[in-house]
């Protein structure tokens, strides 16, 4: 599969979590959902990663004692699932006092943010036109979202800032300092073990936060709809976005993944018409107008988006 491909799989996948997070709330709180979540999806990594070991002949017992035998390997994984996990704690205390809209409008923020991290953090030089295009991949998405929220007529003034706008302003540096981190420090690993130190560091921060704010006794571990579709977000949107991620951000850089995060709301907006057979409510001009923006962003960050060499990527960190 080349890289363009896994790269919209990728933003596939993490369009239906947006989804399936919110089908989970009736089932079980935020918290406690990521919890399980982690915890699940790190218990079904550990024998796929055994296998892995295995059938390259290696010696599993020293392999996975290699993991942790870094000091600085480690405190690299608390940090990249630190803050992963504080975009999700600081998304859950936002949603106390802003709107669903409004994170999804900052959401489209993380992109630029990131290049600013790698820029300070990583020293890369971005060129004029890539800045373009990232400032005009923040607006096509919004103006994608406004579009599918009904404020197609009011444009940016439907927008009001709330206290939790803060906190999620915040939220949305540290996942792009997450994205980030893995390009900075990810390298050192396979996507596999990679993917697994995330899920095991993340679980060890989420659990205490699960087990004091998590309502745990409000779970319904019982209905057959919370299964559903926990069994979903850990497999399909943890356990294989994660694994793509490590992949794609060693391959073709944090930026380009950045990037394609942008047509995650284009996504949501068709499967929800797609799903509520509305598909046509989408053909309008603030909606096609946002498409065109998204598309004109995504050239400007990387041309060659679709071509051999995003296929084969670089390892260099002026991704």
């Amino acid at each position: 599969m080349s890289s363009f491909f896994t790269l919209l799989l990728w933003a596939w996948l993490m369009a239906s979590s947006f989804i399936v997070s919110g089908h989970m709330v009736e089932y079980a709180s935020p918290v406690a959902t990521s919890a399980f979540r982690f915890l699940l999806a790190m218990l079904i990594m550990l024998p796929a990663l055994l296998f892995n070991w295995q059938r390259a002949r290696l010696n599993k017992a020293e392999q996975f004692k290699a993991l942790f035998a870094s000091r600085q390997r480690l405190f690299h994984y608390v940090v990249i699932s630190g803050a992963l996990v504080g975009f999700f704690i600081g998304l859950f205390v936002a949603l106390q006092s802003t709107t669903p809209l409004n994170t999804s409008v900052l959401y489209t923020l993380v992109p630029l943010i990131g290049v600013m991290i790698a820029r300070v953090w990583l020293k890369e030089v971005v060129p004029l036109w890539r800045v373009i295009g990232f400032v005009l991949g923040s607006i096509g998405a919004m103006t994608v979202l406004f579009s599918t929220q009904g404020f197609s007529t009011q444009g940016i003034d439907g927008f009001q800032w709330h206290s939790g706008d803060y906190i999620f302003v915040g939220a949305c540096f540290l996942l792009a300092l997450h994205v980030v981190s893995v390009q900075k420090w990810g390298r050192s690993l396979g996507a596999l073990s990679g993917a697994f130190m995330i899920m095991l560091f993340g679980t060890l921060w989420l659990l205490p936060i699960a087990l004091i704010w998590g309502e745990l006794d409000q779970v319904q571990w019982a209905s057959q709809g919370f299964w559903v579709n926990v069994l979903y977000l850990t497999v399909f949107t943890t356990l294989f976005t994660f694994v793509l991620q490590q992949r794609l951000v060693m391959t073709v850089g944090a930026s380009r993944l950045l990037a394609i995060s942008y047509t995650i709301p284009v996504w949501v907006a068709l499967f929800t018409a797609l799903t509520q057979s509305r598909l046509l409510s989408l053909v309008d001009w603030p909606f096609a107008s946002g498409i065109v923006f998204l598309g004109v962003a995504l050239f400007l960050i990387d041309g060659n988006l679709s071509k051999v060499k995003l296929a084969h990527g670089s390892n260099s960190t002026s991704k």
